[in-house]
């Protein structure tokens, strides 16, 4: 990708995000345009960029954007018959136009992402159980954090996968603090952490683990109220999270912690569900 192709998908994906109310690019598709870990299909006419896909062959997914000026014009299925193999795609927000072209592609709902939303008005104070202790995040603590971070979602397609480069990547980004990312440990060395994040004003809830030798000791809900406290004192008014809706435990422990329902990401899979 040129430094000039790069600027027109983005533009393209402020034009659909403007249309839709949603952005069509999640941050892996937005990293990759700086690095070679995806194929990139791009239709343009007269110099303007209409449709992008961006095809990740690591997770068998590809993520398209059609400028809604030249929708329902078949430049979609165009780029998409140009995949190599059969992959799925992510919906985000599973805009209707979204689940039009994923029927017509012959693809069914397979996974669904659940984007959670609450103020950080009246933050929970952090209470720590006796054994953890909480400290920001060094150099030195990479390799670790990996290992739990590998340990907690090695069923999980995207975040699981993240190694040490992909690491580096996050961290070189613009809005990364040391202090936001809030690393637990308990006598056996690392046992969680909470990475939050600010974009724009808004604190995320970016990504939180727990090591499975770890579970059931209450480390979960302290570094989440941990977390919320740190974001809470920077003076933001709300923080946003995501989560598998297939992780209930999860999903129970986000409600209690007043966390409200702001929209759904829709994976779609190829070929017919009961396949």
């Amino acid at each position: 990708m040129t430094s000039a192709q790069v600027a027109q998908v983005l533009a393209l994906a402020d034009r659909a995000a403007s249309a839709d109310g949603v952005d069509p690019l999640n941050e892996e598709a937005r990293l990759s345009l700086y690095r070679s870990t995806a194929r990139h299909l791009l239709a343009s006419r007269q110099g303007k960029l209409q449709a992008y896909l961006n095809y990740h062959p690591t997770f068998a997914t590809a993520q398209l954007v059609v400028d809604p000026q030249h929708r329902r014009s078949g430049l979609g299925s165009r780029l998409w018959r140009e995949l190599p193999t059969p992959v799925g795609t992510w919906a985000f927000g599973d805009t209707p136009a979204s689940r039009g072209f994923a029927t017509a592609m012959g693809m069914h709902a397979d996974r669904r992402l659940m984007m959670f939303t609450r103020p950080l008005a009246g933050a929970p104070t952090p209470h720590l159980p006796d054994d953890l202790r909480l400290r920001s995040y060094t150099p030195a603590d990479a390799k670790e954090l990996l290992a739990v971070n590998a340990a907690a979602f090695a069923a999980h397609p995207e975040q699981g996968h993240l190694d040490a480069a992909g690491l580096a990547d996050r961290m070189a980004e613009r809005w990364f603090d040391p202090a936001g990312l809030l690393l637990g440990f308990d006598a056996e060395g690392l046992a969680g952490f909470h990475w939050t994040k600010v974009v724009d004003g808004v604190g995320e809830v970016y990504v939180m683990a727990v090591a499975p030798r770890a579970q059931g000791r209450g480390y979960g809900k302290a570094l989440l109220d941990a977390g919320i406290s740190h974001l809470a004192a920077k003076g933001l008014p709300t923080v946003s999270l995501f989560v598998d809706a297939a992780d209930q435990i999860a999903v129970r422990m986000y409600e209690r912690a007043g966390f409200g329902l702001a929209r759904v990401d829709v994976y779609y899979a190829p070929g017919d569900e009961e396949q």
